[in-house]
C-alpha cells in the first residue's frame, strides 16, 4: 500500500473545518484522541489517520490485529457543549450504519452485527470503538461542559495473519463467493488508493453524527434493519463464558438495543453487556 496523502483524505471527507492529522505508527489513534486536553470552547473536528497501531483496542477491551499494509485504522473526535444529558450510547448504531454506506458502493451486501461490527458474508470485515470523554465543567456552578465522541475505524484490507486474530475475519479484498464479491469498483484503483476509503467512511461518519444530534436514532433504525446479519437467526448471548440468553433475533428496539425473542418472551439486550453469536458457531 502506497503512502497516504492526509490531505487528499480530508478533502475526500469533504466535512466543514475538519482537521486530518497522519502518523506513521501509534499504540491505539482513539487513545490518542481521548487523552488530549480540552481547550475552553469545542475543538473542530479531528481525523487521525496511522499507517500502523501497535495497541489498537477494540470493544469491552478486545485488541484489534493491525497488520501494516494490511489494514486501515483511523479514529474521529468530534466535540460538543453538553449539560446533564447522559452520553450518546446510540451513536455505536449510528457509526456502524454510516461506515456500511459509505462501503456499500463497492461491498454492496455488506451487512451489520449487532452493535456495529462489518461483516462479508459469515466474516468480519471491520470493528467500531465509539468512546466518550467530557471536560470539567467550563462555569462553576453549572453542569454545562464539552463532550468529546471519539469513534475507531479498523478495515481489513486483508484477513489477519496472526495466531491471535479473529477466527473468521475477513478482508476487504480476500477471495469471497460471488454473492459477497466487490463490484468492478472495488478493483486495483481502490486497493491501491486507501485515500478514498478513509475519506468516504469519515467523512459519512461525521455527517451520521451530526444528524444524529439533532433528529436522534430514529433514521438510522431502517438503515440498519436492511443490513442486520442476525435478523432471524437464533443466537446465544454471552457475558465471558456465561450464557445469558438464547433466542431469535428480532431487530432493533427504538433505543438501539438488540431484541431477542426467547421462552421467556422478548428481551433486550443493551449495549456493552455482552457478545452476541450465532448459536452454531457458539
Amino acid at each position: 500500500m502506497a503512502a497516504l496523502d492526509i490531505e487528499r483524505i480530508r478533502v475526500i471527507a469533504d466535512c466543514d473545518g475538519l482537521v486530518a492529522r497522519l502518523v506513521d505508527e501509534i499504540p491505539s489513534t482513539n487513545e490518542a484522541l481521548m487523552d488530549a486536553g480540552f481547550g475552553r470552547a469545542c475543538a473542530p473536528p479531528t481525523l487521525l489517520v496511522a499507517a500502523h497501531q501497535t495497541a489498537g483496542r477494540g470493544r469491552r477491551g478486545r485488541n484489534w490485529v493491525s497488520e501494516r499494509g494490511r489494514s486501515l485504522t483511523f479514529s474521529l473526535a468530534l466535540e460538543r457543549l453538553v449539560d446533564t444529558a447522559a452520553p450518546p450510547a446510540a451513536a455505536s448504531i449510528v457509526c456502524g450504519v454510516a461506515a456500511a454506506d459509505a462501503l456499500a458502493p463497492w461491498l454492496p451486501r455488506i451487512g451489520l452485527k449487532w452493535p456495529n461490527d462489518l461483516w462479508i458474508g459469515a466474516g468480519k470485515l471491520g470493528g467500531i470503538l465509539v468512546e466518550t470523554r467530557r471536560s470539567a465543567p467550563l462555569h462553576p456552578g453549572t453542569a454545562g461542559c464539552i463532550e468529546r465522541l471519539v469513534v475507531g475505524i479498523g478495515i481489513n484490507l486483508a484477513a489477519p495473519r496472526e495466531d491471535r486474530a479473529v477466527p473468521g475475519a475477513r478482508g476487504l479484498f480476500d477471495p469471497v463467493g460471488a454473492d459477497d464479491a466487490p463490484d468492478g469498483r472495488a478493483g486495483a484503483m481502490v486497493r491501491d488508493d486507501p485515500e478514498i476509503l478513509i475519506g468516504c467512511i469519515a467523512g459519512e461518519v461525521m455527517r451520521a453524527l451530526n444528524e444524529f444530534f439533532t433528529a436522534g436514532l430514529a433514521p438510522f433504525i431502517p438503515r440498519w434493519q436492511r443490513r442486520d446479519v442476525l435478523m432471524d437467526e437464533t443466537i446465544v448471548v454471552l457475558d465471558g463464558a456465561s450464557v445469558l440468553a438464547r433466542g431469535r433475533a428480532i431487530g432493533l428496539d427504538p433505543g438501539g438495543a438488540l431484541r431477542l425473542l426467547g421462552a421467556h418472551g422478548v428481551e433486550r439486550i443493551q449495549f456493552g453487556e455482552v457478545s452476541v453469536r450465532r448459536e452454531s458457531s457458539s
